[in-house]
């Protein structure tokens, strides 16, 4: 045993020979018997510690994942890691989906936004320098940096955020224009700026439509301060669960200290600001329209293309030799729309019978006289058609001229002193249409040529947002149609009709007054049938009424309202509207579907 043993010892240092490691001492005792053995062990784990040595040399030469114990490494890959955590967090602030209501990142970016000072804050984390309009929908509105510009020059160094200073710039300019207060004449049992929780019998109350016109002639502008009001006016920050009860049951009611529409009116009150908004990078003619006069009714041209041509081709003729001619003339003469009035109204009755006949003659194929009665309805129906349309063609005529113009332009027309206005001299509209999910294009026109898409971030309480962000004024945001705004001149009429769908109606500049009328007033009137080019509208000039032609206008009862600037009107689907400007104003207005619960009073009065 021990003779193997002493062989064994020199294999071993022969080893650390083979290495290049030779240790001189080693190589003279390996067959010395008199070396101790802690010597040798000595030896032994001399060379065990130089084998290890070289072989972690050998490792690092090769590279084998040092880097990965490298400081400057280990420090650039935890910068990494907390540089893409920020950055998913911004992510999520800044591109949240609109229908996921319940993501708590998304709530805490809506917090954020709303504590940021100016918005300055969540603007930088959404890009750099880039501002970010407040309250702006992310696949909605105008993300052009003209607009972005305007925007940031007005939100931070003009009008900043401060709801409390655009509230009383809002009630300063209601007294300085003017309280209305409720006229003696018109009593009401409950009071209107402190209307009971739900609405009350009979809410709200109308009156003889001749006792308003009386008390206030639709052709005077100039302010009358007592009223025939029957609408609740609410506060919007205290008062919103009481106009939401009324809303529910489908009535009418004003809000008012909204400080989204405080906010609204306060720029729009700017003349220089409209005028960059209108004006700037998009200097683009707009919808306007002319009247020869002060009223303006809405109307289809149902007129022949031949007729329609001829038209158009006399007109520019005119124009070529230097006159100053105008494609509209006006609502009509109110003994012609009565007479217009019973040719339609043939043609209707004849479409009641057509149906009943066409339904019977349909569950009897083998009844002869069936057969030959639905043949001569269908006969009557035609010619009555014919001679509706070929009496159209010859005695219709466009109220107004539809036309195109910049904001300046049509401010240049409306803008004109007391002296040169009156019921009988031009006046003029002038159109915003803001497109929104009215169609997938808006840019080129399918829309609106021109489409002012920046409405939804102007109105923010006009926005189509869904589920707790839904603001209080959009009923149905898929069914919205858009925004639209009108801009009147002093003393335009718009004429009484009534509207397919529920409306918000909200002034930001200047004053409108409306008169307002329930649906059951349906049959009192005189609507223009369909089928004609303004139908739903009213055939009777409330300026003048015949009642000769019209006897029923006189039992008519209605109430009115004057809309000033931030306030906002809910106006239930089918209810009738009269609207005069009592100065040069602004109004926006957006519809979000329909209801059908007055739909018998108006189907009764052939609708």
């Amino acid at each position: 045993m021990q003779q193997t043993m002493q062989q064994r010892r020199p294999h071993s240092t022969a080893n650390g020979t083979e290495n290049g490691h030779t240790n001189g001492h080693s190589s003279g005792h390996s067959d010395d018997p008199s070396v101790s053995r802690d010597q040798r062990r000595l030896e032994r784990r001399e060379a065990k510690k130089q084998r290890e040595q070289q072989k972690t040399r050998r490792v690092k030469r090769r590279g084998s994942g040092g880097w990965i114990h490298d400081p400057n490494v280990q420090l650039g890959l935890l910068a990494f890691a907390l540089f893409a955590l920020i950055g998913f967090t911004v992510f999520k602030l800044t591109h949240t989906v609109e229908s996921n209501k319940k993501d708590p990142i998304r709530r805490f970016a809506k917090k954020l936004e709303s504590t940021a000072h100016n918005h300055g804050l969540l603007a930088k984390l959404r890009g750099g320098s880039k501002y970010v309009i407040p309250e702006s929908m992310r696949n909605i509105g105008c993300r052009k940096e003209w607009y972005t510009e305007l925007r940031r020059e007005y939100d931070t160094n003009v009008y900043p955020k401060d709801d409390e200073r655009s509230l009383k710039w809002v009630d300063a300019q209601r007294k300085r224009l003017g309280v209305f207060a409720q006229s003696p004449l018109a009593p009401t049992p409950y009071d209107i700026y402190d209307c009971p929780a739900y609405p009350p019998q009979g809410y709200p109350i109308q009156w003889p439509v001749l006792d308003v016109l009386k008390n206030w002639p639709p052709d005077d502008p100039n302010p009358r301060y007592e009223l025939y009001q029957g609408l609740c006016v609410f506060d919007y920050r205290t008062e919103l669960d009481k106009a939401n009860n009324y809303r529910e049951k489908e009535l009418p009611f004003l809000v008012r200290n909204d400080p989204a529409a405080a906010r609204t009116a306060e720029r729009w009150n700017d003349p220089e600001y409209m005028k960059k908004l209108l004006m700037g990078n998009e200097d683009t003619n707009r919808r306007a329209e002319y009247s020869p006069n002060n009223h303006f009714m809405y109307w289809v041209d149902k007129r022949p293309k031949d007729v329609k041509k001829a038209q158009w081709k006399e007109l520019n003729e005119r124009r070529k030799r230097g006159e100053e001619v105008h494609d509209g003339f006006g609502r009509g003469d109110q003994e012609e729309l009565a007479e217009a009035m019973k040719g339609m109204e043939e043609v209707n009755e004849l479409k009641v019978q057509l149906e009943a006949a066409k339904k019977l003659a349909e569950g009897n194929p083998e009844d002869e006289e069936a057969q030959d009665e639905l043949k001569r309805l269908q006969r009557e129906m035609k010619r009555a058609k014919d001679r509706v349309a070929q009496e159209s063609a010859e005695n219709w005529h466009p109220p107004t001229e539809n036309l195109r113009m910049t904001y300046l332009e049509w401010l240049e027309h409306a803008n004109v002193t007391d002296d040169k206005l009156g019921p009988n001299n031009p006046h003029w509209y002038f159109r915003l249409i803001g497109c929104g999910k009215m169609g997938a294009h808006t840019e080129d026109g399918s829309c609106d040529k021109g489409s002012s898409e920046w409405l939804f971030d102007e109105l923010t309480y006009f926005q189509p947002r869904e589920g707790d962000e839904r603001p209080f004024y959009m009923i149905n945001p898929n069914k919205q149609q858009g925004i639209h705004c009108r801009f009147g001149m002093k003393g335009v009429i718009a004429e009484n009709h009534f509207d397919l769908s529920r409306n918000a109606i909200n002034v930001l500049y200047g004053q409108r007054r409306y008169i307002l009328a329930h649906p059951n007033q349906c049959r009192n009137m005189n609507l223009l049938p369909r089928g004609h080019p303004s139908a739903r509208h009213s055939a009777v000039d409330w300026s003048d009424p015949d009642l000769e032609a019209f006897p029923e206008f006189e039992n008519a009862r209605v109430n009115e309202i004057v809309l000033q600037p931030g306030d906002v009107m809910y106006l239930p689907t089918n209810w009738f509207h009269y609207i005069i400007s009592l100065e040069l104003n602004f109004q926006c207005n957006t519809r979000s579907g329909g209801q059908n619960l007055y739909r018998k009073e108006v189907t009764d009065c052939g609708f």
